[in-house]
């Protein structure tokens, strides 16, 4: 199957060619071609998307990202090596079906001081 990957504007802007348009979703992120991380860490697609904070996007929901008529839009975020904060969604899926994926920007449903809370008594 087919995959794009979603990734920040800030992500996309790093591993693209200057001059190289981007392909922009609803949600002001990015779908880059999966060749376009063959430079990035990792032993597959998943693994590569997930290094620079994305999430892959079935092909067959890809008009959906970029019309923002999808239910569910794929997360992304931006890692710190790449200028961010790091990952700030509320789940730890990297989606390999696209659509399907939750969305911690869109869901409405964030609790950061339930999150904090786990991450310092899991250190």
């Amino acid at each position: 199957m087919k995959y794009y990957v979603k990734v920040t504007k800030q992500v996309a802007e790093k591993i693209i060619r200057s001059g190289v348009p981007l392909t922009m979703t609803s949600d002001g992120n990015c779908l880059l071609y999966q060749s376009e991380l063959n430079g990035v860490d990792g032993v597959n697609l998943n693994e590569r998307a997930s290094n620079v904070g994305g999430s892959l996007v079935a092909e067959s929901d890809a008009l959906a990202e970029i019309n923002g008529t999808t239910d569910a839009p794929a997360s992304c975020y931006t890692p710190a090596e790449f200028g961010g904060e790091g990952d700030t969604r509320n789940n730890d899926y990297i989606g390999s079906g696209g659509g399907g994926n939750p969305s911690s920007e869109n869901t409405g449903n964030e609790n950061t001081d339930t999150k904090e809370e786990s991450e310092v008594s899991d250190e």
